[in-house]
């Protein structure tokens, strides 16, 4: 079971900021005065369009906020108004006031629109914070290399392989390495008997100047990756 921190010292909080330049940003209202505003893009297209566009703007900044400690307490102020938008929105296309709008979207436990897809009847609530599924951090420690970082980590890396400052093919440390990258057919039988050698079996392979000119059968003055 995920547990939360219990140290005090990690506490991951919603900046307020944040919330009023998301509020401000798609117009929804007045944080302040707890007041929802219309929007004149959603007269013209329909309820479940509407609100499918609200649900997807405050379902993605509330899922994005969600390892917050007091996300859901941060958020209601913002849910409301939010709320009251497409309320607003949608008795201003139906030109009808709001307390019928609410009345007709309400189905006993939640608000939603209704329309009919295929023959069938969908119904589209309007996302609400209460269906939000909160996280919450499994361990108080805080890493400090990502998971990501140790994935992409590996011994086939070729800054690594560079920056070891040997050559793959003879063993030597005399620089400047380069790697080499196969691209055609005759780059293959040119390298193969390097390649075994080394016993590399990669599409690169870090090279020194006496192998690469034997590999290529030229010097070359301009390398894609080279280390002094």
């Amino acid at each position: 079971m995920v547990r939360r921190p219990t140290t005090d010292n990690v506490s991951l909080r919603v900046p307020r900021n944040e919330v009023t330049k998301f509020c401000k940003r798609h117009g929804y209202g007045d944080l302040a005065r707890k007041t929802g505003r219309h929007r004149a893009q959603f007269l013209v297209t329909s309820d479940v369009a509407t609100v499918l566009a609200y649900n997807s703007e405050f379902r993605g900044f509330a899922n994005y906020n969600s390892l917050a400690d007091d996300n859901k307490s941060a958020l209601g102020l913002l849910e409301l108004v939010v709320f009251r938008s497409p309320v607003k929105t949608l008795a201003m296309r139906h030109r009808t006031t709001t307390a019928r709008t609410m009345r007709r979207l309400w189905n006993g436990t939640d608000y939603e629109v209704s329309s009919v897809v295929r023959g069938k009847l969908r119904s589209i609530k309007l996302w609400r914070l209460k269906h939000l599924t909160q996280t919450f951090w499994p361990s108080p420690v805080v890493d400090n290399v990502t998971a990501g970082a140790w994935w992409v980590k590996n011994p086939n890396d070729l800054i690594d392989r560079l920056s070891a400052r040997r050559c793959e093919a003879c063993g030597g440390t005399s620089g400047p390495f380069e790697m080499h990258h196969l691209r055609r057919v005759g780059d293959l039988q040119s390298v193969l008997a390097v390649w075994k050698q080394s016993g590399w079996r990669r599409k690169t392979i870090v090279l020194c100047p006496s192998c690469r000119t034997t590999v290529s059968g030229r010097k070359h003055a301009r390398t894609e990756s080279r280390v002094r």
